[in-house]
Parts: C-alpha cells; sequence; structure tokens
C-alpha cells in the first residue's frame, strides 16, 4: 500500500526500518488432501489472496514468476474485497472480487479455492503448506538470492517531517536501539518458552548472521531492489520509483 500510495504522490516518506520479514514460501497453504504438490501446479488454479496490495502475496507471486515462471496471468486470484486504489494489472490478469463469510482458510476448506496465500498461519485445521520442506527451500532460496523479504513500513506525514525535521532519525535511532535489545535476549534461552531456542538461535545465526533483522538502506539494496521491482510488475506503481524515492537518507549505524 505504501509504495502504491507514494508513486501516486501521496505527501508520505518511510524510515528504513522493517517490523516484519518472513519468507513467503511458508506462506502458500493448500487443503490437507489437496493433489497439488509443486508451484507449476497452481497454473490455472483458484488462489485467495486478501487482496492485490498484501505485501505477503506481493512477494509470493513475485517468487513464483523468478523462481518457477508462473506468472500472474497463469493464476485466477480471489480476493474478499475490491483494492482501494485503481491498479493497472498486467495484462491478461484475473482477479475476481467474491465476497464471503468466514476466513481465506476457512473457505478454502469449503472448496472455494485451490489454494490461498496469506499473511500468517491460519488457525483452522486441515491445511498444509505447497512447500512440503518449506525450510529447506527458503534456505536455498535466501542462499541464491540473499534476499529476506520484508514487509510493513513506518512512515511520516511530510507535514509533519516539516515541523519536526528530526523526528525520522529519532525514530530510526529508538527502533534500532529496540531491535538490538530483542536481539540480546533472543541470544539468551532465558527468555524463550521454546524448549530448543538456543539451537534455533545458532542455527540462524549461522545461516543468516548476527542480525538479519538489519535497518537501514546499506545491506538491504538487494531485497528493497526486488519489493520494488514486483510492485512494478505487478501493477501497483504509477510511475518508476527507486529507493531514494521511498525511503529517507538516515544516519545508520556502522
Amino acid at each position: 500500500m505504501y509504495v502504491a500510495l507514494k508513486s501516486r504522490g501521496a505527501p508520505l516518506m518511510a524510515i528504513p526500518v522493517f517490523p516484519n520479514r518472513k519468507f513467503r514460501h511458508s506462506y502458500i497453504f493448500v487443503p490437507q488432501n489437496s493433489p497439488l504438490k509443486e508451484p507449476v501446479e497452481l497454473k490455472g488454479k483458484k488462489v485467495g489472496i486478501l487482496g492485490w496490495l498484501n505485501t505477503a502475496g506481493l512477494w509470493a507471486r513475485g517468487m513464483l514468476s523468478d523462481e518457477y515462471e508462473i506468472k500472474p496471468q497463469d493464476i485466477h486470484w480471489i480476493a474478499p474485497r475490491k483494492a482501494k486504489l485503481d491498479l493497472s494489472l498486467p495484462p491478461g490478469t484475473r482477479v475476481d472480487v467474491v465476497p464471503g463469510e468466514g476466513s481465506l482458510a476457512a473457505r478454502m476448506l469449503k472448496g472455494e479455492f485451490d489454494a490461498i496465500i496469506v499473511p500468517d498461519f491460519p488457525a483452522e485445521k486441515g491445511w498444509r503448506r505447497l512447500f512440503a520442506d518449506s525450510k529447506a527451500v527458503e534456505q536455498d532460496y535466501y542462499r541464491r538470492t540473499r534476499i529476506f523479504p520484508t514487509s510493513h513500513a513506518i512512515t511520516f506525514h511530510s507535514s509533519y517531517l516539516e515541523k519536526y525535521p528530526s523526528a525520522a532519525q529519532e525514530m530510526f535511532n529508538a527502533c534500532v536501539e529496540a531491535k538490538n535489545l530483542a536481539l540480546r535476549d533472543d541470544a539468551d534461552a532465558t527468555y524463550s518458552n521454546l524448549a530448543w531456542n538456543r539451537q534455533a538461535w545458532e542455527e540462524q545465526q549461522a545461516f543468516l548472521g548476527p542480525d538479519p533483522w538489519n535497518f537501514g538502506i546499506r545491506g538491504n539494496e538487494q531485497v528493497l531492489h526486488t519489493l520494488i521491482r514486483y510492485a512494478d510488475e505487478q501493477g501497483l506503481l504509477a510511475k518508476k520509483m527507486t529507493i531514494a524515492d521511498l525511503f529517507m537518507q538516515i544516519d545508520e549505524p556502522n
């Protein structure tokens, strides 16, 4: 939503803080008894999404296109509500608005969709991930692309920044401090309810490095360029955008 609004001249500016990062292979779900086993089998199928502007869907569609040559036009998309903006979707893309009762997962389990792409795990029972070993797939994806998908944004209205020009830097600094406190707690199993927390922490350190939640532009160029490219390819942008168009220049920690 932010990149779409910004490309249409919205008086907003984001700071390079990324409150939510998730690999999105894990968030493509099918019914437990579904015959679908491989991404290519999604072609021609009905896939439920919260909306075209949902970031989880943006990343999943981009990944399906880049990794498996499944274009948005290859899938029949179903959303429960219409996009709040007029979008120029890729030619041939079909997105039908079909209101209904219950969550997307509940509707999938009733047979309305062949699959769903949602930002969080369904509360209902009876589903499975399309990628059976999604962790291994995601690790291979990261190893090859160095992309750890990000979503959500912390934005300021331009009029507020004119009145309080130091607010963006102060917010960035506060977010970095909070993140560092959280990373410190992650390293101490005392702060977790998971029995094997330390082993999970060690695995993450070895694979993603000491700070996979890195804030700032430096070190996030690849993921941000990809996010913007996906937004452009999927018809979200009214004009071309760059990282500098979307994120304020901030003094970043070394």
